[in-house]
């Protein structure tokens, strides 16, 4: 019984140990760099289309224009058809009347007869110039409406291009967070491995969590990183691992890292669609090109700000890792 409770000690005890963890971060590095490329190739698509959509904006009130003139053309002709038509009955029944024998009589309904005639050839020529102004308005409708019809299946088509590597881009990023989250879980159980006090820190689950709870994962991923990135620094200056504090700015980096990525994924992908994809305030008063130009560049400031953090992390980790011994780890 005693050799079994040292067995299942030897074996936790065997179990305890630090990882490296380099691998992950710098899979997390690499899909910052094709996130980045693939974010400009979408910007790139999104400026042709936004070329296309801007001649559909500006050529559409020509095209509505025409159309109402159409339908002012073809609206009367309704109405001229319902007059032919109410002659063409008109005569229908007086043709079929018996012709009185009373001449007066016969007389009246011949000439009724001819009148209604008459009064049908007018309405038919009526119709006919009616049917005239339309075929003509037709040919200057046709004029409009076919390269209007041109654009929008240009426009459709270099938006699902734009879809394409935006989602691509969307995928690369979610990516990168499930390496960022297994990076950071891995970090979490050697400091869990390494320091005592931090086995009631955070749960290392809350590395994979804390991004999928909305509303928490404004403040959880930010607050994990931080605790790894600057606990991890103590660990290594209280075991004297490190002489002195070199990484002084880490609060104001960490800050500026969460602040730059919800500012890039959140308030700029509003801003893109509130652009591009509406035609209010800020689609008519906002550089499209100054918007997609700012965009890119918080792209590339947040992704280098990340990229350099994490070779800082995977820096203190090797070091950890290396210094195994200081800790009686295996």
């Amino acid at each position: 019984m005693l050799a079994k409770k040292i067995s299942n000690k030897i074996k936790k005890i065997n179990m305890k140990k630090i990882t490296n963890n380099a691998s992950l971060g710098k899979l997390a590095m690499l899909c910052n760099a094709l996130i980045l490329g693939m974010f400009i190739v979408a910007m790139v698509c999104l400026m042709n289309f936004d070329k296309v959509n801007l001649r559909l904006v500006s050529e559409t009130p020509a095209y509505e224009a025409a159309a109402r003139e159409l339908n002012n053309v073809e609206r009367p002709r309704r109405q001229a058809q319902a007059d032919v038509d109410y002659y063409v009955d008109k005569l229908k029944i007086l043709h079929q009347e018996e012709m009185p024998t009373d001449k007066k009589k016969a007389k009246a309904l011949q000439d009724e007869i001819e009148r209604n005639v008459n009064i049908l050839e007018t309405k038919k020529d009526d119709l006919a110039k009616i049917d005239e102004l339309i075929q003509m308005q037709l040919i200057l409708f046709e004029a409009v409406k076919v390269p209007h019809f041109d654009l929008i299946n240009e426009a459709q088509s270099a938006k699902k291009i734009f879809l394409v590597t935006m989602w691509l881009t969307i995928l690369l990023f979610v990516v990168k967070v499930a390496f960022f989250a297994a990076w950071n879980y891995k970090n979490l159980k050697n400091l869990r491995v390494t320091s005592p006090w931090m086995e009631k820190s955070t749960a290392p689950f809350w590395a994979y969590l804390g991004w999928l709870i909305p509303g928490y994962n404004f403040i959880k991923p930010y607050a994990v990183f931080a605790e790894i990135y600057n606990e991890t620094n103590y660990i290594l200056l209280d075991k004297e691992i490190i002489k002195e504090d070199v990484d002084k700015n880490a609060d104001f980096n960490l800050g500026l890292w969460w602040g730059l990525l919800l500012i890039t994924v959140v308030a700029m992908s509003y801003i893109l669609n509130a652009v591009f994809f509406n035609e209010g305030p800020m689609h008519l008063k906002f550089s499209h090109i100054g918007v997609v130009i700012t965009a890119v560049g918080f792209w590339v400031v947040y992704l280098l700000l990340e990229t350099f953090l994490i070779l800082k992390g995977i820096k203190k980790n090797q070091i950890l890792f290396e210094n195994r011994p200081k800790f009686d780890l295996p």
